[in-house]
């Protein structure tokens, strides 16, 4: 299979390219490419290495600063130990899980499809058959996790796939068995408030109709557009959603596009646990209903590539994944007949700001020819002195350059020196949008910066070290002016040379994660937020200890209000086809 077809069919089933601290071996896994990543860790698209396996999984990978924690490891066991008893055609299936070369990780079916989030935000509210699809086939998912006595607690929008088959309920990180007690010691009820149960919010107390209320907020989403309490995660709304009733004007909206429909979800909304319906009475009144036999288009058209591109990269040969990475993201070499030894996980973001030195090539150490006792060996010590002419030539050759472009009587560069504390074209922002997770999410691949050429470029419009071996032409100087005391033997006229061209802002050459322009908000994940992200770093606002994690949260919010304000948009915070727009302007 051609290498282009592999990575396009990488796109659509929205994951990025991997990258080169990424592993190149999981377990029995080969990472195809990024799904997703967070600050705990990161999700990968992967192919077993067995012959004839092609079924694809969702790795995920947890930092081995988190991995070494006891507390952290019980959690990640209990999550496995919770997903291996879900037996439901509406849930992935534990495949494995395994703790190799410092790397915590389990793997699950990979469900090919968008969530329910970006379904909605990309093509607007389900149609009614559509929801009550979601109904019944959630309904009866929320059943099967009853039998297998699991309590799902963090159900939303995020959290459903739609795929080919039907829909599908994901992330399990926070579930927990109903014959088991919560691990946690802070107290704190751990969800997403917007979808949380009252009880859960007030005395957190989660059960079966906890989820039942979760699901419900869900499908008024996918009906409207809207959670039914509104969204953020601010006390406002925990306050509406544990004593308040939810937003007439949504309840509203829900009944214009079905009265049967919101009669059902109003009783899934009902304050008091005992007056929700049950999960098999949910599938049941969707039972009464037509479901459509696809999701409406252009959804289905969206379905439809994410499936085909699961067939085509699943049968990518495990050799022929050293294709899907960047340029430069190499899996190293291996003794002969054994797989190459796995990349070091990717540092974290406080990690790398801590580093005072070099950074070390993909996939291993940076490369030090020592003698007796550390010294230097003398074939070392010969090739730091070659180095250390050629940098002195670049610097002589970039000097002369900037010497000969501002002399006195001819107009300035228009482009002027590159500001201090300028990004070099090799920086990359780090990663961190599950979706499913997501890769990257994740819509599209995720390129990263380009590494410096070896001719020792790296920045726009700066000289290769190369450039040292040539003297460029200039027009007659004086003595006293012309470099290294050279005279010219007969006057000449100056010579016009084209004016520079402006060299591409870091924010437009660095930053290709997400080229439209859908509404971009607060709760958000995946690639359009990195690209947010990435622009708003690159251009200088701060977006929080975090960094480039594809997590739309408070700091990013505050960047995007500042950024508005500077531009004299509405500061609203959220990402809309103003703002889009001038987040990819050149000034």
């Amino acid at each position: 299979m051609a290498g282009r077809d592999a990575e396009a069919a990488l796109g659509m089933a929205g994951a990025g390219l991997l990258r080169s601290g990424d592993p190149v071996r999981i377990g029995p896994y080969v990472p195809l490419g990024l799904l997703g990543s967070g600050g705990m860790g990161r999700v990968y698209l992967a192919r077993p290495t067995a012959h004839g396996g092609e079924r694809l999984a969702a790795v995920k990978v947890i930092r081995p600063e988190y991995a070494e924690s006891v507390e952290f490891r019980r959690r990640f066991e209990r999550e496995a130990a919770v997903l291996a008893r879900v037996r439901s055609p509406h849930a992935p299936r534990l495949l494995d899980t395994g703790f190799d070369s410092d790397l915590l990780w389990m793997a699950t079916e990979y469900l090919p499809g968008p969530n329910l989030s970006e379904a909605v935000q990309e093509f607007g509210p389900l149609p009614a058959s559509g929801v009550w699809r979601l109904v019944g086939e959630l309904g009866r998912a929320l059943d099967e996790l009853t039998a297998a006595q699991v309590v799902h607690r963090d159900l939303k929008p995020s959290n459903v796939i739609l795929g080919t088959d039907g829909a599908y309920v994901i992330d399990f990180g926070i579930s927990q068995a109903a014959d088991a007690s919560s691990i946690t010691t802070t107290g704190k009820a751990v969800g997403t408030p917007a979808y949380m149960s009252p009880e859960r919010l007030r005395d957190g107390r989660a059960d079966v109709v906890s989820d039942v209320f979760s699901l419900a907020c869900t499908l008024v989403f996918a009906a409207t557009g809207r959670a039914p309490f509104g969204d953020g995660t601010g006390v406002d709304v925990m306050h509406r959603v544990a004593f308040e009733e939810p937003y007439a004007d949504v309840i509203e909206e829900l009944v214009s596009v079905d009265p049967g429909l919101a009669d059902l979800l109003s009783a899934c909304l009902a304050k008091e646990p005992g007056r929700r319906p049950t999960p098999g009475r949910l599938s049941e009144a969707a039972a009464a209903r037509p479901w459509p036999g696809r999701w409406h288009e252009p959804l289905h058209a969206q379905v439809a590539a994410r499936r085909e591109a699961y067939d085509v990269l699943s049968q990518v040969p495990v050799d022929g994944t050293v294709q899907l990475r960047l340029p430069g993201a190499g899996i190293g070499a291996g003794a002969p007949g054994q797989a190459p030894a796995p990349a070091a996980f990717p540092p974290s973001p406080a990690s790398v700001a801590a580093s005072p030195g070099p950074v070390p090539p993909p996939g291993g150490t940076l490369p030090r020819e020592t003698g007796v006792r550390g010294e230097p060996s003398g074939r070392g010590r010969k090739r730091r002195v070659r180095l250390a002419v050629v940098a002195s030539l670049a610097v002589v050759a970039v000097a002369l350059a900037a010497f000969l472009m501002t002399r006195p009587g001819e107009p300035e560069s228009e482009a002027g020196p590159a500001p201090a504390g300028s990004v070099s074209a090799s920086d990359s922002p780090g990663q961190s949008g599950e979706s499913g997770l997501t890769s990257p999410s994740a819509s599209g691949t995720a390129p990263g910066g380009s590494s410096p050429g070896a001719d020792g470029g790296g920045r726009d419009g700066a000289p290769s070290s190369g450039a040292s071996s040539t003297r460029p032409a200039s027009p007659t100087r004086t003595a006293s002016g012309r470099p290294g005391g050279q005279e010219s033997q007969k006057p000449r006229p100056p010579t016009t040379r084209p004016k520079p061209t402006r060299p591409t802002p870091p924010w437009i050459k660095q930053c290709t994660y997400y080229s439209g322009n859908a509404l971009t908000r607060f709760g958000d994940k995946g690639q359009r937020v990195v690209q947010v992200q990435c622009v708003l770093s690159k251009r200088g606002y701060g977006i929080g200890g975090a960094g480039v994690d594809g997590q739309f949260g408070e700091d990013t919010r505050a960047a995007v209000k500042k950024f508005q304000g500077a531009k004299g948009l509405d500061a609203d915070g959220m990402v809309g086809p103003n703002t889009w727009a001038a987040l990819r302007s050149r000034t």
